[in-house]
């Protein structure tokens, strides 16, 4: 088990890239667990991180960090439209995508916390129903879990208790399209009228995914304690398997190595240390 403590994500992300780069040959550990105290500031280190980041992951085939952020919570359309841009355009607009894809479960981190099939096969809004018990019982502590398990089947249009990992569906691959995101777990700190957010990976790729992760979970964060009326809490990852990985690793199609990550981290690292 190894602890990072940030005031922010990229720093949190490159402390943690910097400890697997240095720790063996394989470059991997678990439970790695990033703490970060302010999710959404960023120092002007921070942003050239980020724009150093993102430069490296689509200069090399890989995602850009937008891209893999909105995967976790949309915030283009939360800032276009609100509340029901999250709620409604989002749902809609990925149904729209699914139609021209063989594959529904593509894209479905957000989506899955957005639409759920209760007990009696009614669609229901896992987010939106946190939200609501959070803003009239914020005397309770700890009762808000987004596990959004099992996704809609294809016949359907698209809980505090919310799994993005469904063994009915998720537990046969080994990679690709299985979640890799467990557990998000929402607390209401009422001493200091703040949202915490603990989320729990099953497996985490810190060059591809990861502060792309960091990015989705603090808008996801911020969300719900905009819309309750509450402050930011600090942010708390947990990667039971954390591995600084090459582009080939687990599909990801990019085309970098190990060298091209150091000399990433150490330009990170200078932006901190001027």
């Amino acid at each position: 088990m190894h602890l990072v403590k940030a005031d922010t994500a990229p720093r949190a992300w490159l402390k943690a890239a910097r400890y697997l780069e240095e720790l063996n040959s394989s470059h991997d550990d678990y439970d790695v667990i990033l703490h970060i105290a302010e999710p959404t500031v960023l120092s002007v280190a921070d942003k050239q991180t980020i724009e150093a980041v993102d430069r490296f992951l689509t200069s090399h085939g890989g995602a850009s960090l937008h891209t893999v952020a909105e995967t976790i919570f949309p915030k283009s359309d939360y800032e276009r439209a609100g509340r029901s841009g999250v709620f409604e355009i989002y749902p809609e607009r990925m149904s729209r995508i699914h139609e021209a894809r063989s594959d529904r479960r593509w894209g479905c981190y957000a989506l899955r916390s957005l639409r759920q099939i209760d007990l009696d096969g009614k669609a229901f809004n896992p987010l939106e129903r946190i939200i609501e018990k959070m803003s009239q019982a914020k005397k309770y502590n700890a009762c808000y879990e987004l596990v959004p398990g099992r996704p809609l089947r294809d016949e359907e249009p698209v809980s505090e208790n919310v799994t993005y990992y469904d063994p009915a569906t998720d537990r046969n691959p080994y990679y690709g399209n299985l979640p890799c995101l467990s557990l998000a777990s929402f607390k209401f700190d009422r001493k200091t009228n703040q949202v915490r957010l603990n989320a729990t990976y099953r497996s985490h790729y810190y060059m591809q995914r990861t502060l792309g992760n960091l990015m989705g979970l603090a808008r996801l964060q911020y969300f719900v304690a905009n819309e309750v009326g509450a402050e930011m809490g600090p942010l708390t990852v947990n990667s039971t398997y954390a591995k600084l990985d090459t582009g080939s690793d687990a599909g990801g199609g990019g085309g970098w190595g190990m060298a091209n990550m150091r000399a990433l981290i150490a330009q990170c690292e200078s932006y901190y240390e001027s």
